[in-house]
C-alpha cells in the first residue's frame, strides 16, 4: 500500500511493544494528540499487543491535535517527516516542538 499522498510520513518508531510496529511503523495512518489528560504528545495509534498488523510500508501522520506545536496547521501536520518513541509515555511524537 503506497504512502498517502502529502502526509509527513513517521520515519522512525522505537517502540516494539505496538502491534503496527515490526521493522518500522506499518500503521496506514496515525494520530497524535494529548493522550490521557496529559501534556506529551502521544500517538494515539499505539496498540500494546504481541500481534504485529497494520499493511502499509510506511505509515503516515492522519491527524494531530497538538495545536500548540509549530508543525501543526489546522490541525494537520507540517513537518516532513515525525519521530515516535518514549519520551513522557510509551509512544509519543518526538518531533513535537512548542509554539513558542
Amino acid at each position: 500500500m503506497p504512502t498517502m499522498i502529502g502526509l509527513p510520513i513517521v520515519s522512525s518508531c522505537s517502540v516494539e511493544s505496538c502491534g503496527y510496529n515490526h521493522d518500522g511503523c506499518h500503521a496506514s495512518a496515525i494520530s497524535v494528540g494529548a493522550a490521557r489528560g496529559n501534556e506529551n504528545s502521544a500517538c494515539n495509534t499505539y496498540a500494546v499487543t504481541d500481534a504485529k498488523g497494520g499493511n502499509a510500508d510506511v505509515a503516515a501522520v492522519g491527524a494531530c491535535s497538538r495545536t500548540d506545536c509549530v508543525h501543526n496547521e489546522e490541525l494537520s501536520c507540517t513537518a516532513e517527516a515525525i519521530e515516535v518513541g518514549a519520551s513522557f509515555d510509551e509512544a509519543d511524537c518526538l518531533t513535537f516542538a512548542a509554539r513558542a
